[in-house]
């Protein structure tokens, strides 16, 4: 596992950074009078939740680990997980003491996290509008989330309102130049544009991501990545890790299963070794922001 400064030879592109399933691209439409976040990536993500759980979310189970080590978990430590998916990384933080609540717009993902047995508790929501009061958390996590809201400034504030005095925030989005070239092959298939959301915000640029950060009320920015590999053992399972993913549900719905199946194929190829396993390296951008100590402070920043 990678750590450190960010990798300045990363292929992030805003909306492509991804490795369809695992890397979690987003191709959902914008859509005239819908939110995206909540109404349609919500249907997409829903398509098949426990599949998506049993076979792709615990591919990046790495990513989750590492930010528990960076922000560590422990009893009466209050945790948003915004964008929770099937609450793999709620239940870990769970596990750990933390009081861990998890959203996410899905409603099949949120049905599947609350049959984990696990201490955590689980809503519907939209993380453009997190139905929690100000301040509510000591630390909010969004894995790969606040790319797929309409206005991702809109999301990021929101994660910093509901920071509390003296805490954190941990944002990913995906980084390599593998997620992107995945991204490049489902996208297509999704009929998707390359429409910003109203937000206008480039999450590829790291020095943007900070400024809005900052703006929202946090103290301190800082970024970093990690990177790790993600290993099939076969091209059979590799496809399958793919298609619970609502930006490939888009695309089987748009292109059909075969077509979609055909082109997952055809990018893995090149990434199976002579023993037919297949590899594939993630890169994740971390950025990790703190409030101010008091409460004072955090009023008081820009």
């Amino acid at each position: 596992m990678a750590r450190g400064r960010p990798r300045k030879d990363a292929r992030f592109v805003q909306d492509r950074a991804a490795g369809a399933a695992i890397g979690c691209v987003h191709v959902g439409s914008h859509l005239p009078g819908r939110p995206v976040s909540a109404s349609v990536q919500g249907e997409l993500w829903s398509s098949h939740p426990r599949a998506w759980a049993e076979t792709a979310e615990g591919r990046i189970r790495p990513l989750y680990e590492h930010v528990l080590d960076r922000c560590p978990a422990r009893p009466g430590l209050r945790l948003l997980d915004a964008g929770c998916g099937s609450g793999l990384f709620a239940e870990l933080a769970a596990r750990r003491g933390a009081e861990v609540v998890g959203l996410d717009a899905a409603a099949g993902l949120v049905e599947y996290a609350r049959g984990r047995r696990t201490a955590a508790r689980f809503t519907v929501g939209d993380i453009e509008r997190l139905p929690f009061p100000d301040r509510a958390f000591d630390v909010v996590t969004a894995f790969n989330s606040v790319l797929y809201a309409d206005d991702p400034r809109r999301a990021l504030a929101e994660i910093a309102r509901v920071t509390g005095p003296g805490g954190r925030a941990v944002v990913t989005v995906g980084a390599g130049p593998e997620q992107a070239a995945s991204a490049a092959v489902i996208n297509p298939l999704a009929a998707r544009g390359d429409v910003p959301g109203p937000g206008g915000l480039d999450l590829a640029d790291t020095a943007a991501v900070r400024a809005v950060l900052l703006d929202a009320g946090f103290a301190s920015v800082a970024a970093e990545d990690v990177a790790f590999d993600v290993r099939f053992a076969n091209a059979d399972e590799a496809v399958a890790a793919q298609l619970p993913a609502g930006p490939v549900a888009a695309a089987v719905r748009r292109s059909g299963r075969a077509a979609v199946e055909s082109a997952l194929r055809a990018f893995f190829a090149p990434r199976t070794g002579p023993d037919g396993t297949v590899r594939m390296g993630l890169v994740f951008r971390l950025h990790l922001a703190g409030r101010g100590a008091t409460a004072e402070e955090t009023d008081g920043m820009p």
